[in-house]
C-alpha cells in the first residue's frame, strides 16, 4: 500500500508540473507570457485555427474593406495546404505568427511534440512564405512545462489574449460585438476565430465572425481606438 501511495503521489506531482502549474503560470497569473498591449488607446485583433479556404478568404474581404490589419496565428499545416490564403495574408498588411503545427492539446504532449508545435511549425511557416515568426499563441491557450521554457520563449514569445467572447459557438454578431465592446479596454488582445474544424468548434461559427468585422471596426474607432497588428506593438 505503501509503494502504491509513493507511485500515485508521484504521478500527481509529474501532472502538476508538467500540465498544470505552467497553465496557473500563463492563464491567470500572466508569468512569462502576453496577454495585452501597452496601456494606450490600441486595439489587436487576432484569429486563430485557420487558414481556412471557406472562411479565411471572406474574413480577409471584410478586413480590407474596413482597412483593418490583423494577426493571424496559423495552423502550420493548414498554411503548407492552403498558401495562396497566406500570401494573401500577407500581401495585404496582416501579421502571420502560429499556433501550432496542429490543433493539438498541449498539456497532454510529450516533449518532442510540444517542440514540433512551436519551434517546428515556425521554422516550416518561414521556410514557405519567407518570414520572421516572432509569437507562438498554444492551442486552446495552454502549454505544458516544455512550451514554457526558456529554449521555446528565447525564439517564440507566448502570447494568449484579454478579451474572449466564445466566438466558435454559432452566436449573433451582435451579440459578439456586445461582449467584445463591453470588455474593451487600452492594449486589448482581442482573440476570434476563422475556422470550424476544431474539436468544440461549432459548424458555421465563423459566418457570423466575417458578419461581426463591420461593426467591430466601427465601434472600435467610434470609442477612440486604433487597430495594429501584434507585430507592430511588440
Amino acid at each position: 500500500m505503501g509503494t502504491v501511495w509513493w507511485v500515485v503521489s508521484l504521478l500527481i506531482a509529474i501532472v502538476l508540473l508538467y500540465s498544470v502549474i505552467p497553465n496557473i503560470f500563463t492563464r491567470w497569473l500572466h508569468i512569462g507570457v502576453i496577454y495585452k498591449g501597452p496601456v494606450q488607446p490600441v486595439v489587436s485583433l487576432t484569429f486563430d485555427d485557420g487558414p481556412d479556404p471557406r472562411y479565411t478568404p471572406q474574413l480577409l474581404d471584410a478586413l480590407r474593406q474596413a482597412g483593418v490589419s490583423a494577426t493571424f496565428f496559423v495552423i502550420a499545416d493548414k498554411a503548407l495546404r492552403h498558401r495562396e490564403i497566406v500570401e494573401r495574408m500577407l500581401s495585404e498588411g496582416h501579421n502571420v505568427e502560429v499556433h501550432g503545427y496542429r490543433h493539438l492539446f498541449v498539456p497532454w504532449l510529450p516533449p518532442s511534440t510540444t517542440l514540433r508545435q512551436a519551434l517546428t511549425a515556425a521554422a516550416a511557416v518561414e521556410d514557405q512564405f519567407g518570414i520572421q515568426v516572432r509569437f507562438y499563441r498554444p492551442t486552446w491557450g495552454l502549454c505544458n512545462a516544455v512550451s514554457w521554457l526558456p529554449r521555446v520563449r528565447r525564439r517564440l514569445r507566448l502570447i494568449t489574449w484579454s478579451i474572449m467572447v466564445g466566438d466558435w459557438r454559432v452566436t449573433p454578431a451582435q451579440e459578439l460585438l456586445t461582449r467584445i465592446v463591453t470588455q474593451l479596454h487600452k492594449g486589448a488582445i482581442i482573440v476570434l476565430h476563422d475556422s470550424d474544424e476544431t474539436f468544440g468548434a461549432q459548424l458555421g461559427a465563423p459566418e457570423n465572425v466575417v458578419q461581426l468585422i463591420p461593426e467591430l471596426v466601427s465601434a472600435v474607432r467610434q470609442r477612440g481606438y486604433e487597430f495594429r497588428t501584434v507585430a507592430e506593438w511588440l
